[in-house]
């Protein structure tokens, strides 16, 4: 896989952060989808990811 595989959040660990605006790791978005979250409007509602629509300009990997 290269570096700008979607996959490779499947390796990450719960603490890595997914949405940098808003804070939120990916044990959060997996906790909302085993808590009933379907969609990705589901995922936003409960985490509150994407709240601030920048993650691109605050990710150190730039995406």
């Amino acid at each position: 896989m290269q570096a700008s595989d979607p996959r490779l959040i499947l390796t990450e660990p719960d603490e890595a952060m997914v949405c940098y605006c808003s804070g939120v790791t990916k044990g959060q978005v997996t906790a909302a989808i085993m808590g009933g979250a379907r969609t990705l409007a589901d995922i936003k509602a409960a985490t509150g990811a994407c709240a601030v629509a920048k993650c691109q300009e605050l990710s150190p990997r730039r995406r």
